[in-house]
């Protein structure tokens, strides 16, 4: 296991991502790409598979990895990988899909997604762990639309996992949203695929329709799938996790798997709005 240095910086790539040059030079800047992903059947084999599978969950937001079924989740997941990860796999090289799963906005006010970079999946320091975000439905503004901080995989460092971290931008995270993010115009067929280190996060559903997306998390080959969990007291154990871990974990236990690290009164600085906005700017030089 790489030192805890090494996970909680930004990653010395050794090799490129994405197979396309021009797909991995604005993933290397960006932190991001949208790409045209899925024809329509595969949206609606998606959908079929969404609207067939039972999450038992049916107002707010929720990833199908909260639902407390762990039979619907182990099939999201099949039903989901098996669709989504050869057309991510003709995108990028040198990885292995992890989990997938579903992302659903039942329309209502309390269904923002607060700006947040995804928990720490794998050692970080030589390759990102990856995302896809492809929306199922239609996606605007009044929906839920993705906005991201480009380039803040780059500079943001720290620990990720659960229930909850400190983080560098939270105290900051108002304005970080409201005058830096961007949205990103994604249409049905296309994906953001991503590091999951860069800064993002949605509106609320305000519409009068449900929201789902079809997501898939993917590490490169050979990693070893980890989870951080910080305790009530602020102990904080990194675990190297079992291959059922996203379908049988809840937020807020205790990761089963073997402990690799432990560290009391974990702690982050908290970066000013001005001192974020200097780094985006550094970032878009």
């Amino acid at each position: 296991m790489t030192d805890l240095e090494s996970i909680e910086k930004p990653a010395t790539l050794t090799r490129p991502t994405f197979r396309d040059a021009g797909r991995e030079a604005a993933f290397q800047r960006d932190g991001y790409v949208v790409v045209d992903f899925a024809s329509p059947e595969v949206v609606a084999e998606l959908l079929e598979s969404y609207n067939r599978l039972n999450s038992g969950i049916d107002a707010g937001y929720y990833p199908s990895l909260m639902s407390p079924d762990q039979d619907y989740k182990a099939a999201a997941n099949d039903e989901v990988g098996a669709i989504v990860w050869p057309l991510l796999d003709q995108l990028i090289e040198g990885y292995e899909p992890l989990v997938g799963y579903f992302m659903v906005k039942h329309p209502g006010p309390d269904t923002a997604v607060s700006p947040h970079q995804d928990w720490i999946l794998a050692d970080e320091s030589e390759h990102p762990s990856m995302g896809v975000w492809m929306p199922l439905t239609e996606v605007t503004e009044q929906v839920g639309q993705m906005a991201v901080l480009p380039g803040s995989h780059k500079w943001l460092t720290g620990l990720r996992g659960s229930p909850g971290f400190p983080m560098e931008w939270e105290a900051a995270h108002e304005r970080v949203r409201d005058e830096l993010m961007v949205t990103v115009p994604i249409q049905v067929g296309q994906a953001m695929v991503y590091d999951i280190r860069v800064l993002h996060g949605t509106p609320p559903n305000c519409s009068q329709s449900t929201r789902v997306v079809g997501s898939l998390y993917a590490l490169a080959q050979s990693s070893t799938p980890i989870h951080f969990y910080k305790s009530p007291e602020g102990l904080v154990q990194g675990f190297e996790i079992p291959d059922d871990f996203y379908t049988t974990f809840m937020i807020g236990d205790v990761p089963v798997g073997k402990p690799f690290i432990e560290i009391q009164d974990y702690s982050v600085e908290q970066l000013s709005f001005e001192e974020i906005a200097s780094r985006y700017a550094a970032s878009r030089a």
